[in-house]
């Protein structure tokens, strides 16, 4: 028998930055998925990534159970989510993980409880939960629980170039850099905390726009200002990053027309580097049930 497990993806954060000397950020997520496959007894067990492989352990471990018997369990991956790029590869492919490992032991934890088993491998996102938060990716705490966005998506500017989240913590004075953004960054969570309590894209564009452009002393990104403008002209809301990966994020109303923009933008130099541009709507976080996979595996994959 097999067990599912499904997780999205996310194009970076709304904002970032240190909080009362403390890091937090709110991602959220999209319709690109990481599903993960549980089968037990297979002659050929089927490993997967090191970082699910503990995911699954972690979760007999947190129900008692003994870790030994995830030996005889195959783990597979599949996923639509680009790695290395700040969309939230590996912690949709953790949640997926934990999500199919509960169906497998019929078992349930919260999202709360999943992101604090996540965090104990890697440094996380928010994408776990139900709802957005001003969430600690290094400790899973949650400063406070916010709105919800609807009738929203983004035009994702994806380059080839890649980043490794930790390699961006470990650069020389981070946290001096992420200090020096402070105030920008306590307004930029007040805009975002008032514009996802009235659904306002205005408020929610402003706040990411302000929080992107703050982190360009940890980690440029090219094009940028450009890409505002053209977001500015277009009549978007606003332009967020990933502040530890590569994409950049235009936010639209789900009835604007982005087929125009991305033209545009595919014909502009910033194409030579940005080489895929698309479109995703923007969907609620959390981890997903065996029925919604029933849903969502008629995709194409």
């Amino acid at each position: 028998m097999k067990f599912y497990g499904v997780c999205p993806a996310s194009c970076g954060e709304f904002v970032q930055g240190f909080l009362d000397n403390e890091e937090y950020l709110s991602s959220y997520a999209i319709n690109l998925f990481s599903v993960a496959t549980l089968e037990e007894g297979k002659e050929i067990i089927q490993k997967g990534p090191k970082k699910s492989r503990r995911a699954m352990e972690l979760v007999f471990e947190k129900f008692g159970l003994p870790v030994d018997e995830t030996k005889n369990i195959s783990l597979n991956i599949k996923s639509k989510i680009p790695v290395g790029k700040g969309m939230a590869s590996s912690t949709a492919d953790i949640g997926a993980t934990i999500k199919a490992t509960l169906s497998m032991l019929n078992k349930t934890l919260t999202g709360e409880e999943i992101s604090k088993l996540a965090v104990k491998i890697e440094a996380t996102d928010s994408l776990l939960l139900n709802q957005h938060s001003i969430f600690n990716p290094l400790t899973a705490d949650i400063k406070k629980y916010l709105g919800g966005i609807n009738d929203a998506k983004v035009v994702i500017l994806e380059p080839s170039d890649i980043l490794d989240t930790k390699s961006i913590r470990m650069t020389p004075n981070y946290k001096t850099y992420k200090m020096q953004n402070k105030e920008i960054i306590k307004k930029s969570f007040e805009l975002l905390d008032e514009g996802l309590a009235k659904n306002d894209l205005n408020l929610i564009g402003k706040a990411c726009t302000y929080s992107g452009l703050a982190n360009e002393n940890i980690h440029k990104k090219p094009f940028l200002e450009k890409i505002i403008d053209i977001s500015d002209k277009y009549g978007c809301y606003g332009v967020n990053i990933a502040h530890s990966g590569t994409v950049i994020g235009i936010l639209m109303h789900r009835e604007m027309d982005d087929i125009r923009l991305i033209e545009y933008l595919r014909e502009d130099e910033m194409s030579k580097y940005y080489k895929k541009i698309y479109t995703s709507d923007i969907i609620d976080g959390k981890v997903r049930e065996e029925e919604e996979w029933n849903i969502l595996k008629t995709q194409k994959w």
